[in-house]
């Protein structure tokens, strides 16, 4: 296991999590911290999860690596089910259509060599995503939504804390 941390955290990581863990220092956003845990994995395979999802199961691990059978990567998603507005400043400018649009969530599994070359050609080109799918859809790799879990809460605001503490109350946590 990998864990990309701020390396003023590391002694914490490791003495949490065991000397077993690798440690890789945080990149400045997202997409550097996994390209820096990416430089140490060796698998053939490599799971992606953010540390936000607090909810993710084994169940939800397994089904993106059976579905790596045919494609270079798997994500965990859920379907849209909100109406989505386009804003510009406070202005609703129009209302997207929802069909066929899914919440990409983690954990997301993926042909380790795709996805670090997916990485270095980023790098190259200066893009910048906000998940490792849409770095391996934009070089040409195949992608698969496995469905998620609206219970794999994504935990961002103050609110969301509320939320999942409300979640473990209740004993509605995924399993």
């Amino acid at each position: 296991m990998v864990v990309v941390a701020p390396d003023e955290f590391h002694d914490l990581v490791r003495s949490a999590l065991g000397a077993r863990t690798t440690l890789a220092s945080a990149g400045d956003d997202r997409q550097g911290s996994v390209r820096n845990g990416l430089e140490e994995v060796d698998s053939e395979i490599v799971v992606i999860h953010d540390a936000v999802r607090p909810f993710v199961t084994a169940a939800m691990v397994t089904a993106t690596l059976q579905a790596l059978d045919d494609h270079d990567g798997a994500i965990i998603a859920a379907p849209v089910d909100e109406t989505i507005k386009r804003v510009e400043g406070s202005a609703v400018v129009g209302t997207v259509d929802r069909t066929g649009l899914w919440r990409a969530q983690t954990p997301q599994s993926f042909r380790t060599a795709v996805l670090k070359k997916a990485h270095r050609e980023a790098v190259g080109d200066d893009r910048v995503v906000t998940d490792d799918a849409a770095l391996l859809e934009f070089y040409g790799g195949s992608v698969v939504v496995v469905p998620g879990d609206n219970r794999n809460l994504k935990i961002t605001y103050p609110e969301d804390f509320a939320l999942a503490e409300a979640h473990v109350a209740s004993g509605t946590e995924s399993r």
